[in-house]
């Protein structure tokens, strides 16, 4: 059955409101933007411009599909591009949910984007098992002739001799003036840069016979660029403070020749961040400004929930050096920006997309599964106008945790305060001994559901580690339809459900969301059943945050 008018109508009215929508973080409005410019988890960024858009790759870790593209004409209002990995991935078969323990917060992640003039190319890690014990990283590369794809199966890159580089966070570079390709590793405490061919496709050197770059400010998230015919190399450097307490600082090299000698600059904290501005990438506009959009995880371990939000920083070059941020002290150390203006003015206010009405016949780029899903137990085209769920079977049938859910489907948190997430569900093909839910889940599961069982409806809560323990069991419910919502204020989160889709009562505890130390949190829904039969039909899904809201997608 078709959505009632009415209810067309309102959501209408509220996205022609949010349509332009702004907020406490991003685009404010006034050719001002406010740190974070998103406030979500975008992590590991590198960003490439083609022509006048920007594109900014990010990691996805297990999620599928593989390494998001986001794309601005700003690079504050960011919107979604495109996947380098559609769904399923199946270029290695530990993306399956059999494999889910050695790749959880692992798979793909820290890419770098590079251009030869022909191709577009991203290199990135792909950590195919657990780090302890027994960790295999491997460094993968795809290409397109345009960054809105489609892209290459991704391959391996190996050093000369054919073996692994067992690292992480790769930066490439190609010099258009010289002719000649490079890429920069993090191996056994140096950073080093090797040849590559022009076509990306090689390495011509072996481990440790790279130019050094560091082994004393040496660490991950290695980026090479270049600016007025000077050599920069920037990575991510770890010390520790007289207290012990590890200290995570961004170190750039130069160089006049990419065979050096180097000298080193480190930035600093600043500006109220316990954390410094330090993975990212550094972008030189035609107007002649330059600028650095980074993650940055700021607060205690409650409050980076969020995971890891990305900051846009202006840059100002002095004696060849950059200065991140504004100098406030005049002590040539940058300190994080809280507002300024945008780079680029009179653009539209963008956001990722987030509300969702499913009259699509392909997923919203928003959506991700957790591991590899089963392509044949979900639909937006057997009933238009709705995402149908089917139900999946735990992979152990000892345990019926979401953690063993394969088809478990999400999107990311976005903002910090105010999150209040709507969606309505149609129960009426629900079988015997099925349950569905709307979670939010990252370090530990958290849901509202609907169990049947014996021709009756009864609400459940999981929550925490052990959700496939911990359940409150609710009242029973008889009618076909169910709203649920989740609304969330700095970590804490509860869930609500209603049978008229106006009055809506909180069932279970509140409860405060975990950041996995990868993998973000993710709100959506799940189908299970010990027997693959059942399902639901989600009607629509509608997010309201406190930050920057574009159109619907």
């Amino acid at each position: 059955m078709k959505r009632f008018l009415i209810i067309l109508i309102i959501i209408a009215s509220q996205h022609i409101i949010t349509a332009q929508q702004t907020g406490s973080w991003g685009d404010q409005g006034d050719g001002t933007y406010k740190n974070p410019i998103l406030q979500t988890n975008y992590t590991d960024n590198d960003v490439i411009r083609m022509r006048d858009t920007f594109y900014m790759m990010s990691s996805t870790n297990h999620f599928v599909p593989g390494m998001v593209i986001l794309k601005s004409t700003d690079l504050v209002n960011w919107e979604f591009s495109n996947h380098i990995m559609n769904a399923p991935v199946d270029y290695d078969e530990n993306f399956s949910i059999t494999q889910k323990r050695k790749l959880t917060s692992r798979g793909n992640w820290a890419g770098s984007f590079g251009y030869n003039g022909e191709e577009y190319f991203a290199y990135w890690c792909y950590n195919k098992r657990n780090i302890k014990p027994g960790g295999t990283h491997i460094i993968v590369y795809s290409k397109a002739k345009t960054m809105e794809g489609p892209w290459s199966i991704p391959k391996e890159i190996t050093w000369a001799d054919g073996s692994h580089i067992n690292t992480t966070d790769p930066g490439v570079f190609w010099d258009l003036e010289t002719k000649k390709a490079w890429i920069g590793l993090w191996t056994h405490g140096e950073v080093r840069i090797y040849p590559m061919t022009w076509d990306g496709t090689e390495i011509l050197e072996n481990k440790g016979e790279g130019i050094l770059v560091t082994n004393t400010y040496q660490g991950e998230a290695v980026k090479i660029f270049k600016y007025e015919n000077m050599y920069y190399v920037s990575n991510v450097y770890v010390e520790k403070d007289t207290e012990g307490t590890r200290l995570r600082k961004g170190a750039i090299q130069r160089s006049k020749s990419i065979k050096g000698p180097w000298g080193k600059l480190i930035l600093e904290n600043g500006n109220g961040t316990n954390r410094n501005p330090a993975q990212g990438a550094f972008i030189n506009l035609e107007n002649g400004t330059s600028w650095f959009l980074h993650q940055l995880s700021t607060g205690t371990p409650q409050e980076r929930y969020m995971g890891r939000p990305q900051f846009l920083e202006p840059v100002i070059w002095k004696d060849g050096w950059p200065i991140v941020g504004i100098d406030t002290d005049g002590n040539d150390v940058g300190e994080v920006v809280w507002q300024h203006t945008k780079p680029i003015q009179n653009k539209s206010i963008k956001a990722p997309a987030f509300d969702d009405n499913f009259d699509r016949a392909i997923l919203g780029m928003q959506l991700n599964w957790r591991f590899n899903p089963d392509m044949s137990k979900w639909s937006l085209t057997e009933r238009p106008g709705f995402l149908r769920l089917k139900s999946s079977v735990p992979s152990s049938s000892k345990n019926n945790s979401l953690d063993e859910l394969p088809n478990i489907i999400g999107q990311r948190l976005m903002g910090r305060y105010d999150n209040v997430m709507t969606t309505k569900i149609d129960l009426s093909k629900m079988k015997s001994g099925q349950e569905i839910g709307f979670h939010i889940s990252s370090l530990e599961n958290n849901a509202i559901a609907i169990k049947k069982e014996k021709k009756k409806l009864q609400l459940l809560f999981r929550s925490g580690k052990n959700d496939a323990l911990n359940i409150q069991k609710g009242s029973f419910i008889n009618q076909k339809n169910i709203w649920f919502q989740a609304k969330v204020t700095n970590g804490l989160a509860t869930f609500y459900y209603s049978l008229d889709g106006k009055m809506f009562t909180q069932f279970g505890n509140e409860v405060r969301l975990l950041f996995s130390g990868f993998a973000p949190n993710l709100v959506g829904y799940y189908s299970m059943n010990s027997e693959a039969k059942g399902y639901i039909d989600i009607d629509w899904f509608q997010y309201d945050y406190d930050g920057p809201k574009g159109d619907t997608k």
